[in-house]
């Protein structure tokens, strides 16, 4: 296998600006509050009872999600085993297992 040294360069410094421009957002701690305020938690939660109302508060709207989303990809990985895809298998249990994952985490919290 051959590779260009232009490409990698190339390469090398894509990665370097995203690294650049993520590194900032990352440390400016906005999501952390975000994801606070979604859990509903003021200031640092205390005991594990805090931690495990925060975790009932984000796996609820996970499960949601994940139940809007898994027919969808059903539907696509039926769509790829139609044309012959051999991925098309893996693609319907991926999301059914994500699916009965996160609902499982929703019954673990609870």
């Amino acid at each position: 296998m051959k590779v260009r040294v232009g490409a990698a360069l190339r390469r090398g410094a894509v990665m370097l600006l995203v690294v650049a421009l993520a590194a900032p957002v990352g440390l400016a701690g906005g999501a952390l509050a975000i994801v606070k305020r979604a859990a509903g938690v003021s200031g640092t939660p205390e005991g594990l009872e805090g931690f495990v109302k925060a975790a009932d508060a984000l796996v609820s709207p996970a499960v949601v999600a994940m139940a809007a989303i898994a027919p969808l990809a059903c539907i696509f990985g039926a769509g790829a085993l139609m044309v012959g895809s051999r991925k098309g298998l893996p693609i319907v249990a991926a999301a059914l297992g994500t699916l009965v994952f996160v609902a499982s985490i929703k019954g673990i919290v609870a």
